[in-house]
């Protein structure tokens, strides 16, 4: 399938879709004249299939604009119930890839913190735990390994999320104190054209067999380039 950015499809059936999200391109509703993933993805199903009219396509999660990596559709509306209920749950499992720039404290450890979301920015913060039990604070937590360094300052780490937050990798990796690179978000001194995040492994129930899927991809664009040669 191919748009004005590749769309790489992994894996499809009647029940789901399955492919690769090139960052730049909106998950949905897209602002503006650029087609968002979902809407390419729906003329892609009419192509292959012949339908006259719009299909039902549902989206089941996010990335942000920014990010690249795996992300499932649903076909039907009894398999976005399915996958929408493992993705608010442990049953849908997520890891990223990520450059951060300077090094975590230790190379493997879980981040935990309370993340107040600003919706007239489009951004979020951490908060103190005091702050807990406010309306909008929710608790972000991830777990992360570094995997390789490159140069003096640059690291790449795989990142598991436990909670999915708005920014959640973003907001949390520059409030310990390493930011990602080309995040001119919330590390807007970084020499980074495109945001380093990458989201490289995907694993869930199928909905209908009830087969246990797993999916994995290598960024292969941006700094990520130096990393996997």
């Amino acid at each position: 399938m191919t748009g004005k950015k590749d769309i790489r499809i992994l894996y499809e059936d009647a029940q789901l879709i399955v492919c690769v999200k090139p960052a730049g391109i909106a998950s949905q509703g897209s602002r503006g004249f650029q087609q968002d993933l979902t809407d390419l993805l729906k003329l892609h199903i009419q192509r292959e299939t012949g339908l006259k009219g719009e299909p039902y396509l549902g989206i089941v999660h996010r990335l942000d604009q920014p990010v690249g990596g795996i992300m499932v559709y649903a076909k039907n509306p009894e398999s976005a119930a399915s996958l929408s209920a493992q993705a608010a749950s442990d049953g849908m499992r997520k890891r990223y890839y990520a450059v951060l720039e300077r090094c975590p404290a230790e190379q493997a450890g879980v981040l935990k913190n309370y993340l107040l979301r600003d919706g007239r920015t489009n951004t979020s913060c951490v908060v103190p735990e005091s702050r807990k039990k406010e309306k909008d604070v929710k608790l972000a937590e991830l777990s992360y390994q570094l995997l390789r360094q490159n140069g003096e300052r640059l690291y790449l780490a795989e990142i598991e999320l436990k909670t999915g937050r708005h920014h959640q990798i973003r907001v949390q990796f520059a409030h310990a104190g390493c930011p990602l690179y080309g995040d001119r978000k919330y590390n807007p001194d970084t020499a980074g054209k495109e945001l380093a995040l990458f989201s490289h492994y995907l694993s869930f129930t199928h909905p209908q067999t009830r087969e246990r899927m797993q999916f994995e991809q290598k960024p292969d664009s941006g700094i990520f380039t130096e990393f996997f040669a």
